[in-house]
């Protein structure tokens, strides 16, 4: 995954058939200022290639992560905090399942429609108690939550790599969210999000996106004060069970940072 302490946007200007027009790009480093700007300097030769007929230019590309750093964990799992303020965890290796939905099946055209969200939710960990006990995942450990509109799985026992095609193929198997999915694969790395969403807590979003320059990081620090205030009292998921191979009953620090932060272990409303 690639998530840098340093961003620099960088411009310049291309002929569109007769028409000149202003392209710009990030461009993130750990190193320096100074090499993030190296860096968009390089990707904005990488676009006027592309824009010249250059087809595979991008074919290897792996989307970067360009949200503000809150804390590092350990080599392979950092939290961020996301586009609208939210805290969120990346890990390289430790998979994360969002199941909004049960997988479909031919005698769901029978079952009388529920609107019930909590039915919904039970038809989730009914499945995948059923597809634990395949012989393919008997090795495993799944830590199961309940969210706000679903179901989080957090899966013990083995590191997986978010671009192999196993690992993709399990996610679809347990229907998981496919364009969480295909995030997965191209930031090459698992999200799950450890805060609310402000619009489930009736706060709005931020106005300053990240990086932010001296004034907005004023700004966006009155709104972080309103926002955690407004999240105490809630949960983003609360922790149901956990099942599967018994010899994985041993919680990583991760996933206990995880379940602290989220509040999975306090019966507070899921937003």
């Amino acid at each position: 995954m690639k998530i840098y302490k340093y961003w620099k946007i960088e411009k310049t200007k291309i002929q569109f058939g007769y028409q000149e027009k202003e392209i710009s790009c990030y461009g993130g480093s750990n190193i320096s200022e100074e090499d993030a700007s190296a860096k968009a300097r390089e990707k904005l030769e990488e676009v006027k290639r592309k824009i010249k007929g250059d087809c595979n230019v991008f074919d290897d590309y792996e989307v970067e992560i360009r949200e503000e750093v809150v804390r590092v964990l350990d080599e392979s799992s950092i939290i961020t905090r996301n586009r609208y303020g939210a805290q969120v965890l990346n890990t390289e290796n430790l998979m994360f399942l969002d199941i909004d939905k049960p997988k479909f099946s031919f005698w769901n055209l029978f079952r009388k429609r529920k609107s019930n969200f909590d039915s919904n939710k039970a038809r989730i960990i009914k499945m995948i108690h059923k597809l634990v006990q395949k012989p393919i995942y008997c090795e495993y450990g799944f830590r199961v939550y309940e969210t706000s509109k679903g179901i989080r799985l957090i899966v013990l026992g083995k590191k997986f790599d978010p671009k192999d095609s196993a690992t993709r193929a399990m996610m679809f198997e347990f229907n998981c969210d496919r364009c969480y999915t295909y995030l997965c694969s191209k930031q090459n790395c698992f999200r799950a999000r450890l805060t609310p969403k402000p619009s489930r807590i009736k706060v709005r979003e931020p106005r300053v996106k990240f990086p932010r320059d001296h004034k907005a990081e004023i700004e966006f620090q009155q709104w972080l004060l309103e926002y955690e205030k407004a999240s105490w009292n809630f949960s983003v998921c609360k922790f149901v069970e956990q099942i599967g191979a018994n010899y994985y009953m041993h919680i990583p620090e991760v996933v206990q940072i995880h379940d602290e932060i989220t509040r999975a272990n306090q019966n507070r409303q899921l937003a």
